[in-house]
């Protein structure tokens, strides 16, 4: 039978040690020894360090994208914009590596990466931010949402989930929905112009300990 691939288990070291050392100081080297492969099979997955990298932060981006997909076409700003927060949220509260070397590494793609996976990323981003510029635009015009920029919004938005992996560890049984809820409310209280509506889901699950 054919030998497991070990890619996945490189990629995770790989964003574990970007996110202790730094992308500029950790080496293929380090990533090969704390994985157990010599240096020539760690190439064989991927060609360089940037190329990981690139893998990481095109992963990230595309996960987003999936879940703009999700958003309903149809329902009020405050739900749609509810829907997505929420999604965001649950994502960023189920990974740790990973998102924290995307936000602590966007900034500088351009002098990680090649021209082109710098732009296919950049492309992939402003879908991104677009999308809620423009949801939340509309929502001001219906009097939903307080008239803010929507970029002002945005990268308020982006800076509360940016840091959410930085500190939170979710518990060994799953995800924290009261975390979830919580983080949700607090980000649609800021943008809704008056208390935003909550849905019927029934009774929260979860208590915090």
């Amino acid at each position: 039978m054919p030998r497991p691939s070990r890619r996945v288990d490189v990629r995770a070291t790989a964003a574990r040690i970007f996110r202790e050392h730094g992308y500029l100081a950790a080496t293929m080297d380090q990533i090969a020894d704390e994985v157990g492969l010599n240096k020539g099979t760690l190439y064989h997955y991927y060609p360089s360090k940037s190329a990981i990298l690139y893998e990481l932060l095109s992963e990230q981006v595309d996960a987003t994208l999936d879940m703009l997909a999700r958003v309903p076409l149809t329902g009020s700003s405050t739900e749609r914009m509810r829907f997505f927060v929420r999604e965001q949220v649950a994502h960023v509260a189920t990974s740790h590596d990973e998102l924290v070397v995307f936000f602590q590494e966007v900034p500088w793609m351009d002098q990680r990466l090649s021209a082109e996976d710098a732009r296919s990323i950049r492309q992939r981003i402003y879908r991104y931010e677009e999308f809620v510029k423009s949801l939340l635009a509309e929502g001001v015009r219906t009097d939903e949402f307080r008239p803010l920029a929507p970029s002002t919004t945005l990268y308020s938005i982006i800076g509360i989930l940016a840091y959410v992996p930085n500190w939170y560890r979710r518990p060994e049984d799953g995800t924290d929905d009261l975390l979830v809820e919580e983080v949700t409310d607090f980000v649609m209280g800021g943008i809704c112009a008056a208390p935003p509506e909550k849905p019927a889901t029934g009774a929260r699950r979860n208590s915090r300990k």
